[in-house]
């Protein structure tokens, strides 16, 4: 079983933490297609890793 500390450090991705960095590394799928049907539609606000984002085409 972890330790409280390893489970801190595991779960953790804010912006600034050790897992937050490995994952920013890596491209994160936030939204499918769908969700974003045409160029020029509105931007969606997608939250991810900590961070509040934008996404549009």
């Amino acid at each position: 079983m972890l330790s409280a500390n390893d489970n801190e450090l595991l779960t953790r991705t804010g912006p600034g933490t050790p897992m937050g960095d490995l994952f920013r590394r890596f491209w994160v799928p936030v939204l499918i297609a769908s969700e974003l049907p045409e160029p020029d539609c509105p931007p969606v606000r997608v939250g991810v890793l900590g961070e509040e984002l934008v996404a549009f085409r």
